[in-house]
């Protein structure tokens, strides 16, 4: 399993597989290696589709929208069951990837540089989804107290610091942030849309219309606007069950709106989330999506 323990500074357990890429202590055989192997080797249709972003991005939001319009259906897709994962880094040998019969939606929280190499090699369209990182930390600890088989639910204080330090799953979320940014300025052949939580929040048929239009599904506003209305966070819940899922998929899903965050950072926080972002994210474009206050 390769699972390995990485104190925060409060002496607190955070289990993960592997030091460096930090993916979360999945529940199954395959080991660290394997599945890097695994992901490095997937094989993708070139008119497939990724949706990549840190965790509590909105990345299943946005997913379930872009299934939609490859599917031009709005219906929910098949998902979560033991040979219709959507997601490349649980994936393994019986929990296996939509078959590639047809264009598929992918998300995944991984780095570009950590995705399967045939997405440079086919050019395979990646859409990177960003949040406000002061909900980003909110929607994350709200989400990790929900999980009975990760244990690591110390105090907001402790969780809010340490997030500050270095983060947890798929480590320093500044780090992610600019490093997707990076990739994406350092790529610029590849096929990628970049969107904010915040503009699908209030613009989202905008949004969703110039997604339509990149991905080339050609489904026009009508269809876009009966999406956003299906994919509303009440409607997600119940859009996203499987029969055959392990756990209770109803805790992906939490508010669903923007600015939590004013109901949790003290003043002090907030302060000194802002002086971190000013120092990890300097010289980024990435830094303009936040509004000091």
């Amino acid at each position: 399993m390769n699972r390995i323990c990485i104190k925060d500074k409060f002496g607190n357990d955070r289990w993960f597989l592997g030091e460096d890429i930090r993916l979360p202590p999945f529940e199954d055989k395959l080991s660290l290696e394997d599945r890097l192997s695994f992901i490095h080797s997937f094989d993708l249709r070139p008119d497939d589709v990724i949706i990549a972003g840190y965790p509590r991005s909105g990345n299943n939001w946005l997913h379930q929208m872009i299934y939609m319009l490859l599917e031009g259906t709005l219906d929910p897709p098949p998902l979560f069951g033991p040979d219709s994962y959507v997601n490349l880094e649980t994936a393994t040998d019986t929990l296996r990837i939509l078959p590639p019969v047809k264009p598929r939606a992918l998300f995944t929280h991984l780095l570009f540089k950590d995705l399967p190499k045939v997405v440079t090699e086919k050019k395979v369209k990646v859409v990177h989804i960003t949040r406000n990182l002061k909900d980003v930390f909110v929607s994350l600890y709200s989400f990790s107290e929900k999980l009975t088989n990760i244990r690591y639910h110390p105090p907001w204080p402790e969780f809010f610091s340490t997030m500050l330090d270095d983060g947890l799953w798929y480590g320093d979320v500044f780090d992610h942030v600019t490093s997707w940014e990076k990739a994406i300025d350092d790529h610029p052949e590849h096929p990628f849309y970049c969107v904010t939580y915040e503009e699908l929040t209030q613009n989202g048929v905008d949004q969703l219309e110039s997604i339509d239009q990149f991905l080339e599904t050609h489904r026009g506003r009508p269809f876009c606007q009966a999406v956003v209305e299906k994919c509303h966070i009440n409607n997600m819940v119940n859009l996203r069950m499987a029969q055959e899922a392990k756990f209770n998929r109803t805790m992906l899903f939490r508010k669903g709106v923007v600015g939590d965050w004013k109901n949790w950072f003290t003043v002090a926080q907030n302060e000194e989330f802002e002086e971190v972002v000013r120092k990890k994210m300097a010289g980024y474009k990435s830094l303009h999506h936040y509004q000091f206050e």
